[in-house]
């Protein structure tokens, strides 16, 4: 899977941009706030229909204009050409089409253009809020298509949002019951949907972490000297589902929980309270590493859920990579592009210098540049 080409219309900063002829290797460079972070949002907006730097849409449509555009031209191996078009108003609505069709629903996305995004936020991933693990636990399934997981995570949130209503009003019993049922039907599916895609990335990325581990770059602890052993050996990512996981059943759960629901207004146990954490031993793996060692993990954590999706489900990943040399050093970018190139059908990656991203470092693939200044984006000319 590759985009063959981007237009970008009245999006942050960007008027209108076209990038055509695009590469398995994109390099985007500029000052800061010159508009190239704002190519990698046009292109997760694309695969997503938002934004990953913020939810509120009139902060990325370009001042005085009333509508964002995107769109892209995309190819896969023994598939037809396909176009992809997202345009999302001031007053927040979408319009996403594929292929000049409306899509009706938001699975309908389901493998089209999977974003895997590596920036300066990402790597909150371990010590941040249990949001974006879930966000990060969820990933892999969206983009399988026929998995019941986008239907049964719409119909998990209805539910709740039903049952929470009802909680609020202080209500148990017969009028609680009924959402309370749907609540477990659907959550046992998704716990089980999750269950299965944890279950099978998890040894993946132990296997990704021992070539990381075992690179001369990212054993050191934050400096240019390889570690005598491995860092990451000792990792274990642990599932938790929503629940104590001594109660190995969610309707047994949240049929305990439901006096402390009815006090509190809201439900407390389900797959919207699911987490993963990364332990080492007992410990949360983000108080024994190095900053360095938390931000690889969590690159490898990533690229993990690409290697899967793509060997096990033939569905290609398209990595998003924001000014990487601003959180690692030059041994641990060469080693991880090593390894994100061994997963993606195509990069985009941002910095500021164009040395800051080394050309032999992409293993001879070939190479597009882009300048970006003032929103205005040109292509560089290139031998690579």
């Amino acid at each position: 899977m590759q985009l063959n080409s981007l237009d970008i219309h009245n999006f942050r900063n960007i008027s209108k941009a076209r990038l055509s002829d695009l590469g398995p290797v994109n390099l985007i460079h500029g000052l800061n706030g010159s508009g190239k972070t704002s190519v990698l949002e046009a292109v997760y907006s694309l695969s997503m229909t938002r934004s990953f730097r913020t939810r509120k849409t009139k902060l990325v449509i370009r001042e005085g204009e009333r509508d964002f555009i995107v769109r892209g031209l995309i190819s896969a191996l023994g598939e037809t050409d396909y176009s992809l078009g997202v345009r999302r108003s001031l007053d927040d609505k979408s319009l996403v089409k594929v292929s000049g069709e409306a899509v009706r629903s938001f699975g309908q996305l389901a493998g089209l253009l999977p974003v895997q995004l590596i920036n300066p936020d990402s790597f909150d991933l371990l010590e941040g809020g249990p949001g974006n693990r879930r966000q990060f636990l969820d990933w892999p399934m969206f983009h399988v298509k026929h998995s019941g997981f986008f239907e049964a995570w719409s119909r998990y949130r209805k539910a709740l949002s039903q049952r929470n209503a009802l909680l609020r009003r202080g209500k148990m019993g017969a009028e609680i019951e009924p959402w309370s049922m749907e609540l477990v039907r659907h959550g046992k599916t998704l716990d089980e949907i999750r269950r299965s895609s944890f279950n099978a990335v998890a040894p993946v990325f132990d296997l990704v972490c021992q070539r990381l581990g075992e690179s001369t770059v990212l054993g050191a602890d934050d400096g240019e000297r390889p570690a005598a052993e491995n860092p990451f050996s000792e990792l274990k990512l642990d599932y938790q589902p929503g629940w104590d996981q001594g109660i190995s059943d969610f309707e047994l759960a949240l049929s305990q929980a439901l006096e402390g629901d009815v006090r509190q207004g809201f439900t407390r146990v389900g797959p919207h309270r699911a987490d993963v954490k990364l332990k080492i031993g007992r410990v949360d793996a983000a108080e024994r590493l190095s900053r360095g060692q938390i931000k690889t993990v969590v690159c490898a954590l990533k690229i993990a859920q690409a290697k899967w999706l793509k060997e096990e489900h033939n569905i290609d990943s398209v990595f998003l990579i924001d000014d990487i040399a601003a959180e690692l050093d030059q041994y641990r970018r060469a080693a991880l592009i090593e390894q994100i190139l061994d997963v993606a059908s195509q990069v985009f990656a941002t910095s500021i210098e164009p040395s800051e991203l080394d050309s032999s470092w992409f293993q001879g693939r070939q190479i597009k540049r882009f300048h970006v200044e003032h929103g205005v984006v040109n292509p560089v000319a290139t031998t690579e």
